[in-house]
């Protein structure tokens, strides 16, 4: 049995009998993942975006009914 050690995103223990193909599947899953990941953080970096504009919008918007109201 050997041991690979290395900072790999691959545990060593799913190494151990894998074929060249289910190590590309492997590898495969855990791009699928890291995209996964950084689309949901994309997600919420656009919501914090669009949050703050409305905020932005409404704070506006009430200084300038306040001008106006009577």
């Amino acid at each position: 049995m050997s041991t690979v050690t290395s900072n790999s995103a691959i545990p060593t223990y799913l190494n151990e009998g894998l074929t060249p193909m289910s190590l590309n599947e492997e590898l495969v899953r855990i791009r699928i993942q890291e995209a996964q990941r950084f689309a949901e953080e994309q997600r919420m970096a656009n919501r914090l975006a669009s949050a703050q504009r409305w905020r932005r919008l409404a704070r506006w918007a009430g200084r300038r009914a306040a001008r106006f109201d009577l």
